[in-house]
């Protein structure tokens, strides 16, 4: 028995196959690490840049109604407001949701109030130094965030801003929040196959060796 043992220990295929198996091994975790990495980069990527375009068209459109909207009432200007954030925002607050927040900028000591938020979303979900980004950016800023809602829903998302002026009301800030979970969803579809496809050509190549 112990010169079996001693003889499959000092022979050369166990050794091969396990240098094989190991340097194979080593390859195809790292040639997956780098096709997830450049995968969830190149979605997200996508992502952001569908996301400032829609979002820098939805804010000009609101900035532009709000210029119409100088001189007039209170109640036509809270009406642009509404009908923004109705226009811009879903319905649910599930993996496709977009929702629209309003709030006012700080040193902003108006009597009139705009700040809202769409479908019971918690302002909060805006960070004081991401406000601060978007107050002293010239240009849209970008941020990824926590979608909070007062019902307790949390959901991870993409927030993007800007600076508006609402008629009689001075400086606020605008923000448009897109979900993320659909994102994500994706990004984990694909780490499990690029896991089942590594699992696969191990086994394959061990069969082979």
């Amino acid at each position: 028995m112990n010169y079996k043992f001693s003889l499959f220990r000092n022979s050369l295929a166990p050794k091969v196959i396990i240098s094989t198996l190991t340097l194979c091994l080593g390859v195809i975790f790292i040639a997956g690490s780098a096709l997830n990495s450049q995968l969830s980069k190149g979605i997200k990527r996508v992502n952001i840049q569908s996301s400032t375009i829609e979002a820098r068209s939805t804010i000009f459109n609101a900035e532009y109604r709000l210029i119409l909207a100088q001189g007039e009432k209170e109640a036509a200007v809270r009406k642009v407001i509404d009908d923004v954030v109705s226009a811009a925002t879903s319905l649910t607050t599930n993996e496709n949701a977009r929702e629209v927040i309003f709030l006012r900028s700080p040193g902003n000591s108006r009597e009139l109030n705009y700040e809202i938020a769409s479908n019971s979303v918690d302002p909060n979900s805006i960070s004081e130094l991401f406000s601060t980004k978007v107050r002293t950016s010239p240009d849209l800023a970008v941020s990824n965030v926590t979608i909070q809602y007062t019902s307790g829903a949390r959901i991870p998302g993409l927030a993007i801003g800007q600076k508006v002026l609402i008629p009689n009301a001075g400086q606020y800030e605008m923000y448009i929040l897109y979900s993320l979970v659909s994102q994500n969803a994706a990004l984990n579809q694909i780490q499990s196959y690029l896991f089942l496809t590594g699992l696969f050509l191990i086994v394959l190549i061990g069969f082979i060796t």
